[in-house]
């Protein structure tokens, strides 16, 4: 199936929903998405200005800061066992709702300490959403186009962060035409993109509050476990323990290295980051179908190669022209964690795929206060090189842990049987696989996306190969 055909779900689709919910489903979560992603970049893009020229924090507080803000993260599991009570909808209401509380509050802060109860707050509904939104489209998919799905969503968040960051490029290149010194001016208007903020969180909660839940979602939502951690699933946890100490480095430190140390301002700032979200959009459908196509371990072994060659580029370069590549890169790679995601939903019970999604975040988190508190010691008295340099460590134990993706043999017994699995070990295996190609065809508008659903295609029938033993890290003890 092309990238310009949209994805095919078929009246028998897992989520047991008819193909009229399927296209509502759809329609309500790429909204929802869309909000959401307005929700998380607005802040994103004006927080290390505002915190630099209104609270008057340097790379190092920041760091600190950093770790305050990933302390709900770790604790996700347990506000995740509280939220999935509610259903996978309201649960995240409720978390979008939290995240524009929390944003809003921003506006009101003033020094150091003002910002800890904001960055709380915000943190909780934050990532929660990030564990539910990919429950939520998983919910939707057919096994083999997990990928593809989860990629076009991707690619609908990135449109929602481009309209966010033009609006913000607008506001900021107006004040700086009309007062010449923006610097000087933005503050109120920071503070006014906080609110907005927590407007639009609003929005998107009461969108996916009609997003459409069949009975046997409410039914495995009741038995599912509150908290999962299950051995079978121990390589995913590591995986994004590792992801996770690398995106500490990442988070606390790229955005600073560019307005603390090369002297970037806000406007080149977001333009930068405009630039990132059009190559996401664009993008992101396309890495979900290579995901589809070629395996986990494949793409995933080509992300992490690509995130040593950027944190070595951060570490290293001089240039700052050559620093807002690899940032538009590293931007690039997160798509690549899909990889990571659907590798869970092919080994995983039903039931325990929200909740290890949960799991999955807290692990990330795990080194949420070390990493960067490490990074910002590394900062103060070696030089903004060095927490990159130590980011690398987790890189290379990543890519030998990808080594060790089996699917067939570490699917556990009673996950879902697909004819799309049963091939699975020998495209792993297969010693002349082609190079990844650059392009596969378009890749549909948001608009576009919002039809993903056809109810018109034939079923196709789907046959469960037999299920193997259960296997751990390496696909055995």
């Amino acid at each position: 199936m092309g990238a310009g055909q949209g994805t095919t779900i078929r009246a028998e689709a897992p989520s047991g929903l008819s193909a009229e919910q399927l296209r509502r489903g759809y329609t309500l979560l790429a909204i929802t998405t869309f909000l959401a992603l307005i929700v998380i970049n607005i802040p994103q893009t004006i927080s290390p200005n505002f915190f630099r020229d209104e609270i008057g924090m340097g790379g190092a507080l920041n760091g600190y800061l950093i770790a305050i803000r990933e302390v709900p993260g770790f604790l996700l599991i347990f506000v995740a066992a509280i939220l999935l009570r509610q259903g996978l909808a309201r649960a995240t209401a409720i978390a979008l709702v939290v995240a524009g509380v929390g944003y809003m509050l921003f506006a009101g802060a003033n020094s150091f300490v003002g910002l800890i109860v904001p960055t709380l707050i915000s943190s909780i509904g934050y990532h929660s959403w990030l564990q539910l939104q990919d429950a939520l489209g998983l919910s939707l998919a057919k096994h083999g186009e997990e990928g593809s799905v989860l990629g076009r969503f991707r690619s609908i968040g990135f449109a929602g962060t481009i309209v966010a960051l033009i609006v913000t490029l607008a506001i900021l290149f107006a004040l700086e035409r009309t007062s010449g010194d923006l610097r000087a001016v933005q503050g109120p208007w920071l503070r006014g993109l906080f609110v907005a903020t927590g407007v639009c969180a609003v929005v998107g909660a009461l969108v996916i509050l009609r997003f459409p839940v069949s009975a046997d979602a409410r039914a495995l939502a009741k038995a599912a476990p509150r908290i999962t951690w299950r051995k079978e699933y121990r390589l995913y946890y590591w995986l994004t323990f590792l992801d996770g100490s690398r995106q500490q480095i990442y988070f606390a430190f790229a955005p600073f290295v560019l307005v603390d140390t090369f002297g970037v301002d806000a406007l080149t700032l977001t333009t930068l980051l405009i630039v990132s979200a059009v190559i996401n959009w664009r993008t992101g459908g396309l890495v979900g179908k290579l995901v589809d196509r070629h395996g986990e371990k494949r793409m995933l072994t080509a992300g992490y190669t690509l995130h040593l060659v950027v944190f070595l580029g951060f570490a290293l370069s001089q240039n700052v022209w050559l620093l807002y590549l690899t940032y538009l890169g590293y931007n690039f790679l997160f798509l690549f964690s899909i990889g990571t995601t659907t590798y869970l939903r092919k080994i995983c019970l039903p039931q325990d795929l929200a909740p290890s999604l949960a799991m999955g975040i807290s692990m990330a988190h795990l080194t949420a206060i070390v990493v960067p508190i490490a990074g910002a010691a590394l900062w103060e008295r070696l030089g903004y090189q060095f927490p990159f340099l130590f980011g690398t460590v987790f890189i290379f134990v990543s890519l030998w842990l990808t080594q060790q993706i089996d699917i067939p043999r570490q699917r556990i017994a009673g996950a879902p049987g697909t004819a799309a699995l049963a091939d699975e070990g020998e495209r792993e295996m297969e010693a002349d696989a082609p190079v990844l190609p650059t392009d596969s065809g378009p890749v549909p508008s948001p608009a576009a996306t919002l039809g993903l659903a056809a109810e018109d295609a034939e079923p196709r029938e789907e046959t469960a190969p037999p299920a193997p033993r259960p296997a751990g890290v390496g696909g055995g003890e």
